[in-house]
């Protein structure tokens, strides 16, 4: 399998991102449209058809005086006004109401098309102001349509309309005018005739026609008058003034226009043809038509407010159906109106006013809100929309982090955080006041009367006292007076006290009750004065006796006293709490949300108008709510921070450190009571105890008592334990204690409540010793760190957290009433503010968010009634019908589901363990109206609750030796005993090729697993599904072909080892066997030799032994000793054939074994719903490899677009959704993305017999030109979508000319059926101007010409092609210019036309040729049936005077526009045309790239874009022909100027710059800003200061100034280092002008150095010692030596140089001689001053002078001594040995 390609990564051509694309969109300008023309060219005829069909506004002076007037604006009532007076409308008025319709809402989102507009009347303003209004507009005009008419064609139009006096209808001649009514019935007739078999289907059209006719010239024509601006001399008045006035302007501004944004039309044609060729432009360049908005509206079912969500966009989405399968979809905003949510408010839509924009429904709260989003949805659907307004209410307890989570949230939108406690403020600060001054107010009164009634009382007293002075006398007296002065203060703090009390009792009452306030305060001021009266009596009485005598009547408001007990209860007032109405809250936050309003309302772009504020510390009351509701000021969100978890003791731990020091003092307190009261009755009992004792020693009392007394003390300490402490200080427990109060000391290891005594020493009074009295130690309870202690002085705190939740869930329930207020209760354990910003802002942005559900019956309803319209209305085409009757209905229907991001997979398997596991339908949802199927009902909820994680955004969701274990044993048994493997081994290989890097980004193969269904389940069971199973079958007579013959080979091989085994062992037994035979052959030799010896010795001795042959047989004892091994019988050896029958089961059995474990992997495949490829294996190798490759192809080449879907459409249903907006024009626009990205930059042809094929892919619409391309795309659209944006598009211009016979016509044709270009040849042209305007101008004159037998002049034959080239196609495609121009006159009238191909190719081929072809096409059978001239005599013709112009046509175009190219057309006319089509599309892509560069503001090439040399001089840059890039980097001033080619030129903010070379020019492309001003560093000098080459003429025309430095080259002075070797003089040919002075060079190349540094070389001084001048000397009066150095040195040196390196030996002469007479040949040959005829006579005479010279070493190395036969020689042997001997006499020098 191949590798794919590496690949340069471009980003998408289209958004990928549906949200981003319709954002895209939205940010777009609408097309704008300016028709400009003389006057009754059809320009608001052509407004209107084009606003109509393109959906964008007309604006044309009627149009807008009707709307306005129905409208009743301002400018309407004016204008009625004007009309019943019988005034005409000023242009004033007129002009203001265009200008203010072009700045419309309505206008900006539509486009406009605007006719009428610059106007003739210069009243108001001039035309240059009204350019200039348009120039400067904000929705500037994109395109300029300017339709031409010649003067007389259009008067004379103008002069035959005539109008109906009642219904106002304007009819052309041809309607009226019986004459041409019945030339035009004569030439149907005519045409009838010739075209028969159309006569049924037109029958019907005719007698409409001539029902039509006959009513016009019965009713109509009687009664039509003739304007008066239509008469012949008006019409001409109106055309001059245009031509006067507007013409001129109107071609300067059209000059600014890029050429690619004007369309011209030919205003003689049709007003239908005018538009078909404006829509074709504009469809052409890939522009999309304004976006509908659709109402919504159902005449049959009538949808109420209170259907539920679903069941209403459900409903509406099936209204006005685009087509089967395309339902309206929903939007972010549901069912909140964008109009209001823009305006800050989440106001439900109503269903009757629902729309649909951009294949979206939206559902608009009112008429108003309808209107405004019809006129222009832009404003309301922009980012940052939909987004919640921000108006949110939090609630928390204390210290819960509310004010926090405020400020984030406001953070968070840009909003404001409202703190009510602060806004409240001033209004609590004013009811104080007014509390304030009413007590004052009142305490006045109260106060005058205790201070008269204490005066009194005192007055009393002190009578009293006289009284009893004078009874008692004065000591008594006196004591008395101390004592009762004692004793009052003490009652006075009683009646001080109780009056606190009562002041407490009803501020408390107060708080309760809300409008009683101002009551209880009173009555608490009366009982403070009242206490504070009698406290301040008494002092008075001691101090002030004269206070006695005032009276009553002399206590007023300033008496000190008073004033005193005024100010005490002012005091006492301003500290009483003061509580507001429900109402003064909800007009303290209007106040402050409208004051945000007005000052935040630009808080970000695009921001809601309303909202912006999130509101802190408002009261949790129901009152307060049910305030706010009645006065429209509800929040969007409400936000409760609660903490439940672990019963609130994260909340209660937070309260407990904010208010330690204050709770931390009161347990001491309480625990300090409890000691010292512990300790009060400790010492009771002790003393009680003691006192027993005491008395049990004096009185010797029973021991019962002192028994009781000690139960009774440890009855006490079971109750309050004790610990005795030798510690005398207090231990210090918190430092936050001040030293004076006892300290708090926190420890672990006690217990609650619990106090340590420590003994403090004291008097011991009974016998006289000190005695240690202990002191308690307060220590607190323990708690955790995160917690509190749990005490009682925490339950306040409990308690202000109960009455919160209590409050909450009194309110929650009435929030909970209004289904737009989203309620977020949050636990606040465990979490920082920011996660808690986290999860409020889903909660808040949770209604406009896109939302899923679970598939149900009605979305399986809606399917089957889409798959039932579309059996209805239409069916696919044939082909894949044909395809379909093969598949199963319900996977057909599949294929046309609306699949997901993922396609059938599971989302949340892919996402989160990256596995494509194919999901189950009966778990699937739908999402943004499309399919998601999922593994399991699990997976499906995760994604319903947040599948934004789960789908694709801004791209495609991507799919990416040792000691054996036992483990390890395993595997190995496995692998090689085909056991199966645990599921515990299982889980700890398997699962890493899905989960771990690398292998999961690159991918794996399993090859051979899964092998049983137990390895399948287990991967099931673990959702470990591969993208494909590849199932590989053969037959098991293949299995047997394949695997036989190497088994057998195998066992032949080991019977072959066995045998020679056994034949090795064989030999070496025999070898052994032999070797022992010959060792007891020795031995027994060695015994009968010895035997033999003693037997002689017995002989001796015995002689009568007789000596018999008793000699052992040594063979035979051999024998039995090694007696022959019998062959054991071995176990039957296996023949072949048995082997092979064995071999063959096996194969069998394993075969049968393997495929039904197949099987059952492919059910288990099946049930998994895992793609399947089966592939024969049966086939050779390369074959399988193949098949798998193309099997496997879309799951690693299209990889990329695994998860992506596209739907082929039919065309007209394309067409249909980009009109209503369901779906966005691709950015490829008409452009086939296939043959785009092969490098086709010449757009496809389409017409019927090639019609488009449109696919969707997402939210685009593509077009193809073939089925091939468009089934390309399908497979793998990442692939095209992912290259480079479309260049502009560019018509191709071209012409083509060469001698008859060239195939220039066949060429052209090629173009035209191919690519759909016109072929225009000059008589096409010139049929076209007759039949199609056979009564203009034009027309005329050239029937004039034609009637008299005349050729066209070449004038009228421009024009008509001028007239021709004004077609659509022309402008859209291209055209093809066949065979024109052929002479220099007729280049010349194209020239002044402004007609220039971007090439002109000629085709080249010789006179010949041209009549070879001319036969063959005679001979041809295609030949026409007309006679044609193609005569020798003819072509001849023809062909001479092609030959005669071509020179200079040539010369001509390659100097002035270099767009020249000369193509070999002897080739066939496959290679003509592939060489013609490579040479357009070079030219074609150059034009894009130009153009595209020059939009995005960059530096462009302009090298073969037909730039005259007068245009290249109109807009040189700063520097003229200088290369800027030379001058900036190296200060040289590099003239360019010697060369006309533009190839190193180059485009730049309008000017034309030339440049050095290729290297220059790139520099220059890639940042032009660093090398043309400001930021150039070097300015080209004035003209002056530039230096001048000067030719001879010019340098004798300045005599007598005299050149510088005495003649001397300056720069080979200063090159040479101003050496006095360096002085070399100049010459005149090299002469430049610099300053006014004059230099001259000594060659070319130091007078281009000296151009391109003048300032260096120019001012330089020559030494006061210069050398001799130099006097021109007489060659021939030199000796013989200098003649022969300065005259033939150079041409000698050269000749011996030659005869040096050849050694040339003429034949029979010496050596010498021929190298004399090499030198003198080579001096002729070579010789300057020697003519032409004479230099090639000796060099023909040297060349045979060199292979005379060259016969010596060539017989040298070919004759031998031996003789050869002459066959065996070679060829020209003989004949070079010949003329060997003849040159045994000749002198080479004769002739």
């Amino acid at each position: 399998m191949a590798s794919p390609e590496k690949k340069q990564d471009y980003p998408f051509v289209d958004i990928f991102d549906e949200d981003e694309a319709e954002k895209s969109f939205l940010l777009s300008k609408p097309t704008c449209l300016i028709i400009l023309g003389k006057p009754g060219t059809g320009k608001k005829t052509l407004a209107r058809k084009i606003a109509q069909l393109w959906k964008c506004t007309l604006i044309e002076a009627l149009e807008v005086i009707e709307e306005n007037i129905t409208a009743g604006t301002e400018y309407g009532l004016k204008m009625q006004e004007l009309l019943y007076g019988g005034q005409n409308i000023p242009e004033e008025l007129i002009t203001k109401m265009i200008l203010k319709k072009i700045e419309s809402p309505e206008v900006a989102h539509f486009g406009y098309v605007l006719s009428g507009f610059p106007s003739l009347s210069e009243e108001y303003m001039t035309i240059s102001e009204q350019l200039e209004k348009i120039r400067n507009l904000k929705l500037k005009p994109d395109f300029l349509i300017n339709i031409k008419c010649p003067d007389y064609d259009l008067c004379q139009r103008l002069s035959g309309q005539r109008q109906h006096p009642d219904t106002g209808q304007i009819y052309q001649k041809n309607q009226w005018d019986p004459e041409m009514i019945d030339k035009r019935k004569k030439k149907k007739d005519q045409h009838k005739g010739e075209d028969e078999e159309e006569e049924e289907e037109e029958e019907q059209e005719e007698e409409d026609e001539a029902a039509a006719d006959a009513v016009m010239l019965s009713d109509i024509l009687p009664h039509l008058v003739q304007r008066p601006e239509d008469f012949l001399e008006n019409a001409e008045a109106r055309v001059n003034l245009y031509k006067d006035t507007m013409l001129h302007p109107l071609e300067d501004m059209m000059a600014e226009q890029d050429s690619q944004y004007l369309i011209e039309l030919n205003g003689k044609k049709h007003p239908n043809e005018l538009f078909a060729s404006v829509i074709a432009r504009l469809q052409s360049m890939g522009l999309r038509n304004g976006a509908l908005i659709t109402r919504l509206q159902s005449p049959e079912e009538e949808l109420s407010e209170g259907m539920e969500t679903d069941e209403l966009f459900r409903t509406l989405s099936s209204l006005k159906l685009i087509a089967p399968r395309y339902r309206w979809c929903r939007s972010r905003w549901g069912r909140a109106c964008p109009v209001a949510l823009k305006e800050g408010n989440i106001i439900m839509g109503l269903p009757e006013l629902a729309v649909s924009f951009l294949g979206k429904m939206y559902l608009l709260s009112s008429q108003e809100a309808l209107r405004a989003f019809m006129l222009n949805p832009r404003l309301y659907l922009l980012p940052p929309m939909p987004l919640p307004p921000c108006k949110v209410l939090v609630f928390g307890p204390p210290f819960s982090g509310k004010t926090t989570l405020c400020n984030l949230i406001a953070n968070k939108y840009n909003g404001k955080v409202l703190d009510m406690d602060k806004l409240i403020q001033p209004c609590m600060e004013e009811a104080r006041e007014k509390i304030i001054a009413q007590a004052r107010i009142e305490a006045v009164d109260v106060a005058i009367t205790n201070v008269k009634n204490k005066l009194e009382i005192e007055k009393m007293l002190k009578e009293q006292a006289a009284l009893d002075a004078q009874e008692s006398g004065s000591y008594k007296e006196t004591d008395e007076y101390e004592e009762s002065d004692t004793i009052k203060p003490e009652e006075e703090t009683n009646v001080e006290d109780q009056s606190k009390d009562t002041s407490k009792e009803k501020t408390d009452s107060s708080s309760e009750q809300e409008r009683d306030s101002s009551v209880d305060t009173k009555g608490t001021d009366e009982d403070t004065f009242m206490s504070r009266t009698d406290e301040e009596g008494t002092t008075e009485e001691l101090n002030e006796d004269t206070s006695i005598n005032i009276t009553e009547s002399e206590i007023t408001a300033d008496h000190p006293e008073v004033q005193a007990l005024v100010e005490e209860a002012v005091k006492v007032a301003a500290q009483s709490p003061v509580t507001l109405l429900a109402e003064v809250y909800a007009e303290v936050l209007e106040k402050a949300i409208i004051e945000i309003t007005q000052k935040n309302k630009d808080r970000f772009p695009g921001a809601p108008e309303k909202g912006g504020w999130v509101l802190d510390n408002y009261p949790v009351t129901s009152e307060h709510w049910l305030v706010l509701s009645e006065k429209g000021l509800l929040p969007d969100t409400v936000v409760c921070l609660k903490n439940e978890e672990k019963n609130g003791i994260f909340l209660l731990h937070r309260l407990y450190l904010e208010n330690k020091d204050e709770i931390n003092s009161k347990i001491f307190e309480r625990l300090t009571e409890e000691a010292l009261k512990k300790q009060k009755e400790e010492e009771e009992t002790r003393r009680e105890l003691q006192e027993v004792l005491k008395l049990k020693e004096e009185n010797e009392q029973p021991v019962e008592t002192a028994e009781v007394i000690y139960e009774k003390y440890e009855d006490i300490e079971e109750h309050f334990p004790l610990e005795i402490e030798p510690t005398v200080q207090m231990q210090s427990i918190d430092s936050g204690v001040s030293k004076e109060e006892p300290k708090l000391k926190e420890s672990g290891d006690q217990p609650p409540l619990e106090t340590d005594v420590v003994p403090q020493v004291q008097p011991d009074h009974t016998n006289g010793v000190m005695e240690t009295k202990p002191e308690p130690v307060i220590m607190l309870p323990e708690f955790p760190e995160d917690g509190f202690p749990d005490v009682p002085e925490i339950e306040p705190l409990k308690e202000k957290i109960k009455l919160f939740m209590h409050n909450w869930q009194v309110l929650e329930s009435g929030i909970s009433e209004s289904s737009l207020i989203q309620i977020a209760v949050l636990e606040i354990d465990g979490q920082t503010p920011e996660t808690l910003l986290n999860q409020t802002v889903p909660v808040m942005e949770k209604p406009f968010k896109y939302c899923g559900w679970e598939i149900s019956a009605e979305d399986l309803d809606e399917e089957a009634e889409d798959l039932q319209a579309e059996g209805e209305a239409d069916v696919e085409l044939e082909e894949e019908q044909e395809e379909n009757d093969e598949e199963d209905e319900d996977k057909i229907n599949e294929k046309k589901r609306h699949m997901g991001d993922t396609k059938h997979f599971c989302p949340v398997s892919l996402k989160e363990n990256f596995i494509l596991f194919p999901g189950i339908s009966e778990h699937g949802a739908k999402y943004r109206e499309k399919f998601y199927y999922f593994s399991s009902p699990e997976a499906r909820d995760k994604f319903l609750e947040s599948p934004e994680e789960y789908v694709a955004h801004k791209a495609p969701l991507q799919v990416k030796e040792v000691e054996l274990t036992e483990e390890e044993e395993i595997i190995k048994a496995n692998i090689i005993d085909n056991e199966a493997l645990t599921p515990e081994v299982l889980d700890n290989i398997v699962p890493e090729w899905w989960t771990k890097e690398p292998i999961r980004s690159t991918g794996f193969i399993l090859d051979g697993f899964p092998r049983t269904l137990e390895e399948a389940q287990f991967l099931s069971e673990r959702g470990l599904c591969p993208d494909v199973a590849v199932i590989i079958q053969v037959e098991e007579s293949d299995i047997s072909d394949r695997l036989l013959p190497p088994r057998f080979k195998k066992w032949k091989d080991r019977k072959n080892k066995k045998m020679e085994k056994k034949k090795r062992l064989k030999d070496m037994k025999e070898k052994i066997k032999e070797e022992k035979i010959a060792k007891r052959r020795a031995e027994l030799l060695a015994e009968q030799a010895k035997k033999k010896e003693e037997a002689d010795a017995y002989r001796e001795e015995d002689e009568e032994y007789e000596d018999e042959d008793e000699e052992e047989d040594i063979d035979a004892i051999l024998e039995e000793e090694f007696p022959k091994e019998e062959e054991v019988d071995e176990e039957e050896e296996e023949q072949e054939d048995d082997a092979v029958e064995r071999m063959k089961n096996e194969i069998a059995e394993k075969y049968e074994a393997d495929s039904n474990n197949l099987q059952g992997l492919q059910e288990e495949f099946e049930r998994l719903q895992l793609p399947q490829i089966t592939i024969n294996g049966g086939r050779k190798p390369h074959i399988v490899r193949y098949q798998l490759y193309s099997k496997l192809k879309h799951l690693v080449e299209y990889r990329e677009s695994i998860f992506e879907k596209c739907y082929s459409i039919s065309l007209p249903l394309a067409r249909k959704m980009l009109v209503l907006s369901y779906k966005h024009p691709s950015s490829f626009g008409q452009w086939d993305p296939v043959k785009l990205s092969e490098g086709d930059v010449i757009k496809p042809f389409q017409n019927q017999e090639t019609p488009s094929l449109p696919v969707i892919h997402r939210q685009y619409i593509y077009f193809f030109s073939s089925k091939e391309n468009k089934e390309k795309f399908m497979k793998n659209p990442i692939k095209f979508i992912c290259q480079p944006k479309p260049k502009p598009f560019v018509p191709v211009k071209i012409a083509i000319v060469g001698p008859p016979k060239s195939g220039k016509t066949t060429v052209a044709k090629k173009f035209a059926s191919v690519y759909g270009l016109m072929r225009l040849s000059m008589g096409d042209a010139i049929r076209l101007v007759l039949n199609d305007q056979p009564e203009s101008e034009l027309a005329l004159m050239l029937k004039w010409h034609l009637h008299k037998g005349l050729a066209a002049p070449d004038e009228l034959a421009v024009q008509a092609l001028e007239v021709a080239l004004m077609d659509h196609v022309c402008s859209t495609a291209g055209v093809v210019i066949d065979g024109y121009p052929v002479t220099r006159k007729q280049v010349n009238i194209l020239e002044a036309m402004r007609i220039i191909p971007v090439k002109i190719f000629e085709l080249q081929v010789d006179a010949k040729e041209v009549f070879r072809r001319a036969l063959i096409d005679k001979e041809s059978s295609d030949s026409p049936p007309y006679p044609i001239h193609d005569s020798s005599q003819i072509l001849a013709i023809q062909n001479s005077c092609y030959r005669k112009q071509i020179d200079a046509i040539r010369t001509y175009y390659e100097e002035k526009h270099q767009n020249w190219c000369v193509v070999d057309a002897f080739h066939s006319k496959w290679w003509v045309w592939n060489k013609i089509f490579e040479e357009v599309q070079v030219i074609v892509k150059q034009i894009q790239i130009y153009l595209e560069r020059i939009r995005e503001g960059k530096a462009a090439s302009i090298a073969d874009l037909c730039i005259t040399p007068q245009e290249l001089q109109s807009r040189l840059g700063e520097f003229g022909q200088y290369c800027p890039v030379s001058l900036a980097e190296k200060s040289e001033l590099v003239d360019c100027s010697v060369t006309s080619s533009l190839q190193f030129a180059a485009e730049f903010r309008g000017h034309y710059y030339k440049m050095a070379s290729q290297e220059e020019l790139n520099k220059f492309l890639n940042a032009p800003e660093l090398y043309v001003p400001p930021l150039a560093p070097h300015p080209l000098p004035p003209r002056d200061m530039l230096p001048k080459k000067l030719t001879m003429a010019e340098v004798k025309a300045l005599f007598p100034k005299k050149a510088e430095m005495q003649g001397y080259c300056p720069v080979t002075y200063l090159d040479g280092k101003q050496r006095y070797e360096a002085l070399v003089p100049g010459t005149t040919e090299y002469a430049v002008e610099y300053r006014d002075k004059l230099y001259i060079f000594e060659n070319e190349e130091k007078l281009q150095k000296f151009m391109r540094l003048p300032e260096q070389y120019w001012n330089q001084k020559l030494p006061h010692k210069l050398p001799p001048i130099k006097e021109p000397f007489l060659l021939t009066a030199l000796p013989l030596t200098g003649y022969l150095e300065q005259g033939i040195a150079t041409a000698l040196i050269k000749a011996m140089n030659e005869v040096g390196c050849l050694k040339p030996k003429f034949p029979f002469l010496s050596v010498k001689k021929t190298a004399l007479l090499f030198v003198a040949y080579h001096l002729k040959a070579y010789n300057p001053r020697s003519s032409e005829y004479v230099r090639k006579k000796y060099k023909r005479k040297l060349e045979q002078f060199i292979d005379h010279c060259a016969l010596i070493p060539y017989l040298g190395t070919k004759m031998t001594r031996k003789y050869k036969e002459p066959q065996n020689r070679p060829i020209d042997f003989d004949h070079k040995l010949q003329m060997f001997f003849s040159l045994k006499y000749v002198d080479p020098t004769s002739g």
